[in-house]
């Protein structure tokens, strides 16, 4: 049952996000990587073990339901997207009243047209260019039948929300939950069909560790399959609040813009709504999006000025513009970076990719005092004095490194540009994502796994060696990283 009003309700909002989340805490993680258990060998969703406080177990359960359906979002929202004509609501109240519909009727595939396109494009725009790794495919994770398999072992048995809804302007609106009791029962066989896709989509037999968290998982649901009571428990001031933004005349439910209400919509500076977000212009070259948006925020302007935000593409432009401040102090800014502490000579470049540009550094110099880095382009050197303790002489040494040695497409390793009828803008979100196609060849994975493990050991990792490198193969992005902190680490010896 529902009670829908009218009204200004600021509350914390909740990781409706355009990305697939990461296992072990609730951060975003794009859709097909590989996942990781968290620090405490737990995946998303699930229910704390036992020992903890029963009320996050039990708000816990209905939380991960609230995780699925952004799996479908997700997942089942890039199906029907791409080959639907159609997505989005007439107005704000209509997705809220979708929302309320979805968990009441235990349909949270019908959820699948709320996501924002903009930000489900940017979130996914690096699987056009994904080619899986041999018997590896981290994409059957998340594929359809998976999410399916996911979605069937989550049972909503009451859900009952009350909310309001507050247009802020003609393209932002606010839908705050004021009340929502659920009754939820997650079954021990979602941990059995995310066992079975990671498998699948690995391509080998899992390793201990990896079969322990899966049997660690099924034991904590076992432990607290079912849940009921107040879903916002654990919500500050027992509120939700769900940010709508409109696209293309239709209105949607933004994962970024809720985030950003969550931690910054409270805050002492009041979000600007009413902030110009949709027609500003951008760079004129994918070089200029990056040096330009850097140059603003050496200069002194908060990332709420339009002089830094019409940088930046529009799922990230609309959190800048609203919640960044303005042009007022109490806004981020990097100008501690600028005047005569810090100069940079820009040198960047430009390779063209599908969906945009990856700007590198190309050139790039950076002075800080005495301190110098100089890229050219795969190699990079750091000037820094050196003093001799005998005579207190002060010398400048460097250090040389080719910090792409061993990467298969060293062109991947930059900031990710987009084009639009107003010109160039950096894509933090694609720049994240491209890094899941950085890959390094196995032979420079094998030498870079044994020099660092020869260099600093386990150090209490309770890994193996062996489960180091078969994550490491398997995963092309871990690889790389750990190739390019090789490449540093074996000319600081």
């Amino acid at each position: 049952m529902s009670t829908p009003n009218y009204g200004d309700q600021p509350g914390p909002g909740g990781h409706f996000q355009g990305q697939v989340p990461q296992q072990g805490a609730y951060n975003p993680q794009f859709q097909g990587q590989v996942p990781a258990p968290g620090p405490n060998g737990q995946f998303q969703g699930q229910v704390p073990a036992p020992g903890e406080k029963k009320s996050r177990g039990k708000i816990a359960a209905i939380i991960s339901v609230i995780v699925v359906a952004i799996l479908v979002v997700v997942g089942g929202g890039a199906f029907a997207l791409s080959r639907l004509v159609g997505g989005g609501y007439k107005s704000p109240d209509a997705l809220a009243q979708s929302i309320d519909s979805a968990f009441a009727k235990n349909s949270l595939v019908s959820l699948a047209g709320a996501a924002s396109p903009e930000e489900l494009n940017a979130a996914t725009t690096w699987q056009k260019d994904y080619k899986h790794n041999g018997g590896t495919d981290w994409s059957k994770l998340m594929d359809l039948k998976a999410l399916k398999d996911y979605v069937d072992q989550i049972d909503i048995k009451k859900s009952e929300m009350e909310y309001t809804v507050d247009t802020k302007s003609d393209q932002v609106a606010l839908i705050t939950i004021t009340k929502w009791e659920g009754d939820v029962e997650i079954k021990p066989e979602l941990a059995d069909k995310i066992r079975e896709h990671y498998k699948e989509a690995k391509g080998s037999d899992l390793t201990a560790n990896e079969s322990q968290a899966f049997d660690k998982m099924k034991q904590d649901i076992q432990n607290n399959p079912v849940s009921s009571g107040n879903v916002l428990k654990n919500f500050p001031n027992n509120k939700l609040t769900l940010v709508s933004v409109k696209e293309d005349g239709k209105w949607y439910l933004s994962g970024y813009m809720t985030v950003a209400e969550q931690f910054l919509g409270t805050g002492s500076a009041q979000p600007n709504y009413s902030a110009n977000f949709t027609d500003v212009k951008g760079a004129s070259s994918p070089e200029e999006a990056v040096s330009g948006m850097v140059d603003a925020l050496r200069n002194g302007a908060s990332i709420g000025s339009e002089d830094v935000y019409r940088y930046l593409d529009l799922p990230e432009r609309r959190v800048a513009a609203v919640y960044g401040g303005g042009s007022s102090s109490s806004g981020y800014s990097a100008s501690g970076m600028g005047g005569s502490g810090v100069q940079v000579t820009w040198g960047l470049s430009s390779t063209k990719v599908s969906g945009g540009a990856i700007v590198n550094l190309g050139t790039t110099s950076i002075t800080m005092g005495e301190y110098k880095v100089e890229f050219n382009g795969d190699s990079l050197t750091v000037s820094y004095p050196d003093i001799d303790t005998r005579t207190f002489r002060t010398t400048t040494k460097t250090m040389t490194t080719n910090y792409t040695e061993g990467l298969v497409n060293p062109e991947r390793l930059g900031v990710f540009t987009v084009e639009d009828a107003n010109g160039w803008h950096v894509s933090l979100v694609r720049t994240i994502g491209n890094l899941n196609l950085l890959a390094a060849s196995d032979d420079a994975v094998n030498q870079a796994i044994d020099g660092l493990w020869s260099a600093t050991g386990s150090y209490g990792v309770d890994v193996s060696k062996d489960e180091v490198r078969d994550l490491a193969l398997n995963n092309k992005p871990v690889g790389a990283l750990l190739v390019i902190g090789w490449n540093f680490a074996k000319n600081m010896k």
